[in-house]
């Protein structure tokens, strides 16, 4: 995945081809396909990986346990701070036209970025509590064209910028466009437009959880969380301040974060 990567980075998604990825990892055709069953397999495996790590992060940085005048900062320096961490991953979708995508791989995107715009939507109304409703999602996007801006400055042109700087400005400048923006650009006929949820079926979080159950043998509070959540899958018979204890005991834990998320996610979706 690394060595594709690479790749990815230097040719794009569609120039790049399964003998190039092979030649550079110096392996055979036949051992790709032990992994993976095409090369849209392994770009979905890429986009899992980077996306789950990258939305619990900002998830944990702008709980409702952090206070509102930071949650910007935090959510923007996490942000980048991923994007340097990760530079490769995120070059490719900075520079990918990702219309490219089929269809599975593009409604994967767009499920991502729905999940993203949702976060920051909520920053955006705890941290600007005073900023007229219908200039939220003019808000939002704001945020997302300097975001991109920025991030093309460094990881494209290579410009060295300090990151608390860096977020600082860009809160500065969106504190402005929150007090002084009247003109409302995108409306809430874009939701209904997209049309998109970031839904997970029951089936797909057990899938999840039996993935990670052996990685977490060791830490017995985590392995039985994990095993209690999957039973109330299964049969739900736990009180909602029993599930919230359970999903504390492992979204601590990098492997368990992402099942954490959705399994809210899922919870939210049956009340």
């Amino acid at each position: 995945m690394e060595k594709s990567l690479e790749l990815f980075a230097e040719n794009g998604f569609e120039a790049t081809s399964v003998q190039q990825i092979t030649e550079r990892c110096g392996i055979s055709k036949g051992a790709f396909y032990l992994h993976f069953k095409s090369k849209d397999e392994l770009i979905n495996s890429l986009i899992d990986d980077f996306m789950t790590r990258f939305i619990t992060s900002i998830e944990h940085a702008v709980s409702p346990d952090q206070p509102n005048d930071e949650l910007l900062y935090n959510y923007l320096y996490v942000m980048f701070k991923e994007f340097q961490e990760q530079a490769s991953f995120a070059k490719i979708f900075l520079q990918e036209q990702v219309l490219s995508f089929n269809g599975e791989l593009l409604s994967k995107v767009q499920i991502y970025t729905t999940m993203l715009n949702k976060m920051m939507s909520s920053v955006v109304q705890r941290q600007f509590p005073n900023l007229n409703p219908n200039m939220h999602l003019d808000v939002v996007f704001s945020v997302n064209g300097l975001v991109k801006g920025y991030a093309e400055l460094f990881l494209i042109d290579n410009y060295k910028v300090e990151l608390q700087v860096l977020c600082n400005s860009i809160v500065e400048k969106v504190s402005i466009i929150a007090e002084h923006a009247k003109v409302q650009a995108v409306t809430l006929d874009y939701l209904r437009c997209i049309n998109l949820k970031a839904s997970y079926s029951k089936e797909h979080i057990l899938e999840l959880i039996d993935s990670i159950l052996h990685e977490m043998k060791e830490d017995s509070i985590v392995y039985e969380s994990l095993q209690l959540l999957k039973e109330h899958l299964h049969v739900p018979s736990l009180r909602p301040v029993l599930l919230q204890g359970l999903l504390k005991n492992i979204k601590e834990y990098d492997q368990c974060k992402w099942v954490a998320y959705l399994y809210q996610l899922y919870l939210q979706s049956e009340e």
